[in-house]
């Protein structure tokens, strides 16, 4: 069994080697051919390109219009969040005054009726 582990061992060792030398020569060919050169210079463009728009971008006037939208959104949802407040406080304020209401009722209800009660009590 060493030997199989010897000899798998030796093939992947030639294997690696083989890719290697393949790699190395591709390589070669790629910077003999001024591809590499070419995919340098294109990277070189791409990055002024982008660097010019983004300038560009910088000296308009978009960043002071994002801005000012900013600030009125922001102006905008105060206003928003105070009315929100506000409607919540009077559904509150009704809500409180329903329920005094059906408290009262309730009251009045016991006080009227004394003997329906005290009946209602014999029974339970």
């Amino acid at each position: 069994m060493a030997k199989e582990k010897e000899d798998f061992y030796d093939i992947f060792k030639r294997f690696a080697k083989k890719t290697e030398t393949l790699i190395d020569k591709q390589v070669d060919k790629l910077k003999k051919s001024g591809t590499l050169d070419r995919i340098e210079s294109y990277i070189d463009k791409t990055g002024d390109y982008v660097g010019d728009k983004i300038e560009q971008f910088k000296n308009s006037d978009i960043p002071d219009k994002v801005d000012d939208f900013v600030e009125k959104t922001e102006a905008n949802a105060e206003v928003a969040i105070k009315k929100a407040g506000d409607v919540g406080d009077k559904i509150s304020e009704k809500i409180e005054d329903a329920f005094d209401n059906l408290k009262k009722r309730t009251n009045q209800k016991e006080n009227s009726n004394p003997e329906k009660e005290s009946k209602n009590q014999k029974q339970i």
